[in-house]
């Protein structure tokens, strides 16, 4: 990551704070779990044949590195629900990454070049008050737009590089499935955050609050304790860069999607059908909207102003 020299690395607290909390909570429950976290056999044909590794210093240290880094617990006896296929080739993902790479640095140009003001430390909102309302609101959802390319580039892009250098290093395809799914596809809430949409915190949430949102109101209360975790983890990591969490978009983003997906619960019940198709798409994409919102909260803390690539002067 390259930020300009005249300015600090303040606007990538947020990602480090939140990456920060992360490994925080993850260590906190392996401290309380009553059996040993056993690693899976690295080089053999599938993810499920345990092995005891000799507890040797080498071996100990790449253990508590991988399980440190291992976001979705792939090789680990904590759950991995997710290896679902293989990676591809490494020249695949190769070209996956350097799309991304360039799709990423568009998206990001057209966010600080139609809006310069959101490349500035201080921030300032994606919605321009000198602009009519129906210009203002569209210049802000596409501005949105092109912060959700700008995230799931990011997170995907760098997901490729680390598979490049695994599959490199001789690790299994098993080892680096794919990390999402096409989420502009989704055509429910459920199906977004099921498994289109990256899992790396999928375990945190789980842990923290579906178990307990679980324990005190069922389904319903797990799927809002999930997204009340995600909330807070989201807003705490804004928080890292020294100027306040904003709950009435960051926080209340995600608790929306905990709702909907209630909501979704419901509508299967009654009327015996899921959520998709058409409709379903569109009802997924309206309460997507709101993330406008949050990104705009994330704008106006500065968390735009960063030159990820150095200039030529």
């Amino acid at each position: 990551m390259r930020v300009r020299q005249t300015q600090p690395l303040e606007p990538c607290l947020c990602e480090i704070g939140v990456i920060t909390q992360a490994i925080a909570l993850r260590s906190l429950e392996w401290a309380l779990i009553r059996k040993p976290l056993q690693r899976y056999q690295p080089f053999s044909t599938g993810p499920n044949t345990p092995v005891k590794r000799p507890l040797s210093i080498p071996n100990v240290l790449l253990d508590a590195s991988d399980l440190v880094f291992n976001q979705r617990g792939i090789r680990w006896s904590w759950p991995s629900p997710y290896a679902k296929e293989p990676s591809p080739s490494i020249a695949t993902v190769l070209v996956k990454f350097l799309f991304k790479l360039v799709l990423f640095d568009t998206a990001h140009y057209l966010m600080q070049s139609i809006r310069p003001s959101l490349n500035e430390l201080k921030g300032d909102s994606l919605f321009d008050p000198t602009m009519s309302p129906i210009p203002r609101y569209a210049l802000a959802a596409f501005l949105g737009t092109c912060a959700a390319v700008v995230i799931y580039t990011t997170v995907d892009g760098l997901y490729h590089f680390a598979t490049i250098i695994g599959r490199f290093l001789r690790q299994p395809e098993w080892a680096w499935p794919p990390l999402s799914d096409r989420p502009w596809t989704s055509t429910s809430i459920i199906e977004f955050w099921s498994f289109r949409w990256h899992q790396f915190f999928r375990h945190i949430f789980v842990v923290y609050g579906a178990r307990s949102g679980g324990a005190l109101l069922g389904k319903p209360g797990a799927c809002i304790g999930a997204f009340a975790v995600s909330a807070a983890l989201h807003d705490l990591g804004l928080w890292g860069l020294g100027r306040g969490i904003e709950v009435r978009t960051t926080g209340t983003f995600f608790l929306l999607m905990g709702v909907g997906i209630v909501f979704e619960f419901g509508f299967k019940r009654l009327t015996g059908r899921r959520v998709g198709g058409f409709w379903g798409y569109v009802w997924t994409m309206l309460t997507m909207c709101w993330g406008t919102l949050m990104i705009d909260g994330w704008a106006r803390r500065g968390v735009v102003a960063s030159d990820f690539f150095p200039e030529r002067r």
